[in-house]
């Protein structure tokens, strides 16, 4: 069995130190919460002000226990395969394509890019519940990220737990360091998209894999 870990996963690993010392969830939340005061003061607020006196420590729970929670390998989602025979009655293949929100935080400026991923794979022989293609999206999402990596992430591991190399996932997402500085744009979108196997060279795999997301947006 593999073990739960990025470099085995996908191709294409966050950059997560290797020196990083092990420490015990409370304690990195203790550790967090000790430099978010420190922050915060430097930036002059009050921590004496009933509204931010535990604001150190809920951010420091929130990093650990959820926004950062994919730097876990433990919380990789369990996405055993299910052997299932009406695949082989569907002709050569059956393009399964699921719509998935996520919230993720961009590594560079440490503030969110909200989006919807689109997560397709043709299987063969075996198929996933089609919840652990949501749990797989927010599991890499879960992390400070760049979109690109994040596209790549979620299909490569995809082609690991289906074992199929044909997988596509394409993400559309706001980048709040665009809307919040620099550019100030509202407006702005950013479309990432990666292709493995016979969908990357099979125009027509394409084709029908984007005709899939464009009934998905049809449908909300």
């Amino acid at each position: 069995m593999k073990k739960k870990s990025d470099p085995i996963r996908t191709r294409f690993p966050s950059p997560i130190s290797k020196k990083a010392p092990k420490l015990s969830k409370e304690q990195k939340i203790r550790t967090i919460t000790s430099h978010f005061t420190e922050i915060l003061q430097v930036l002059g607020l009050d921590l004496d002000d009933p509204s931010l006196r535990k604001t150190p420590e809920r951010i420091a729970r929130m990093y650990v226990n959820e926004i950062f929670a994919g730097l876990d390998d433990a919380n990789f989602p369990d996405a055993a395969r299910l052997e299932e025979e009406a695949v082989a009655t569907h002709g050569h293949h059956s393009m399964i394509v699921t719509q998935c929100s996520f919230v993720s935080i961009c590594e560079h400026h440490f503030v969110p890019m909200i989006g919807t991923a689109y997560v397709g794979y043709i299987p063969h022989g075996s198929l996933i519940g089609l919840s652990k293609l949501h749990r797989l999206v927010r599991f890499f999402a879960a992390r400070p990220q760049l979109q690109e990596r994040l596209t790549a992430q979620v299909a490569d591991s995809l082609a690991t737990l289906v074992a199929s190399p044909d997988v596509a996932c394409s993400i559309s997402a706001q980048h709040s360091c665009v809307i919040m500085r620099g550019v100030k744009d509202e407006s702005g979108r950013t479309v990432t998209n990666y292709f493995g196997g016979a969908i990357r060279s099979d125009s027509s795999l394409r084709e029908e894999f984007f005709r899939s997301i464009e009934s998905l947006r049809d449908s909300n």
